[in-house]
């Protein structure tokens, strides 16, 4: 290795380590953040900074900061990717299949919430969920970053807080608007299960506390629906600035729990903004 490449390397993983540490900030679940995407990036590193509900189902809002990181190999499609806290690694060198194992740190709910009664409730302790996604990417100009992109990502409890499972399905569409600007829209929803739904939505004996909230059972299914809105500028051969927002509604069975309909909004916002130096 050429020493221009290991001072290169050097610098993202120390970069990477320093930023992965100023995640807990946050108690909210930061997955939200994972939309400021590097999509269109063979490798790059960065920071995010951005607002997200205190908890999934709360009106109010909290900081978060997140690392932003992606390596493509060498004359190849397999990358490795960490976006706030989730990390991907595709293992196919295929121009339209991607697929490989993830990894998340499900963030859980603290008794410092500003909630005044929720805050009440028995913490959810954060977790780690295990699991696979899945992408079909069309390029629909001879431009590669002009792309549709149909996925799904599984995540299974392996830290033994919910021990439940999640699917998100997606399709993202990336159009480059200028030279220095990629457009993306994309759409979504995701399924919990049972376990998923009644562990960070249900309100029982054991996690009631002394809140005071009437007891409720949440069942699974297909209970958020999102959009993202968003984009890549690059300031230069390197540098570039990556910003979205995210709405979503929550559905179903979560959307009636008390700590939603009563203490907190169906409806979530998440909106932030990174910075990144590519290498190309």
């Amino acid at each position: 290795m050429t020493q221009r490449n290991q001072i290169k390397y050097t610098t993202m993983a120390v970069l990477l380590a320093a930023s992965a540490a100023l995640i807990p900030c946050s108690q909210a679940n930061a997955a939200g953040m994972v939309e400021l995407n590097m999509e269109n990036v063979p490798t790059v590193f960065g920071l995010a900074v951005g607002t997200l509900p205190d908890y999934r189902g709360s009106d109010d809002y909290t900081f978060g900061v997140a690392p932003m990181f992606r390596y493509t190999f060498n004359g190849q499609e397999r990358y490795i990717q960490l976006l706030a806290n989730e990390l991907t690694i595709n293992i196919l060198d295929d121009d339209m299949i991607r697929f490989g194992p993830l990894a998340n740190y499900h963030f859980g709910r603290t008794d410092d919430v500003d909630d005044p009664v929720v805050s009440k409730m028995s913490e959810i302790d954060d977790t780690v969920e295990l699991g696979a996604f899945a992408d079909i990417v069309w390029t629909l100009s001879n431009d590669r970053r002009h792309r549709f992109i149909v996925g799904a990502k599984l995540y299974q409890d392996v830290g033994g807080e919910s021990e439940g499972f999640l699917a998100n399905v997606s399709a993202r569409y990336w159009l480059p608007v200028a030279k220095p600007f990629d457009f993306n829209a994309s759409v979504g929803a995701i399924y919990q299960d049972d376990d998923y739904a009644n562990h960070y939505f249900g309100v029982n004996r054991d996690n009631v506390g002394t809140s005071g909230l009437p007891f409720f059972v949440a069942d699974g299914g297909m209970n958020e629906y999102y959009m993202v809105l968003g984009g890549i500028f690059y300031l230069n051969k390197n540098w570039l600035v990556s910003a979205g927002v995210r709405g979503s509604v929550i559905s179903g069975d979560p959307a009636d729990s008390p700590i939603v309909d009563q203490r907190g909004d169906s409806t979530q916002w998440v909106g932030g903004i990174g910075v990144g130096y590519a290498f190309w």
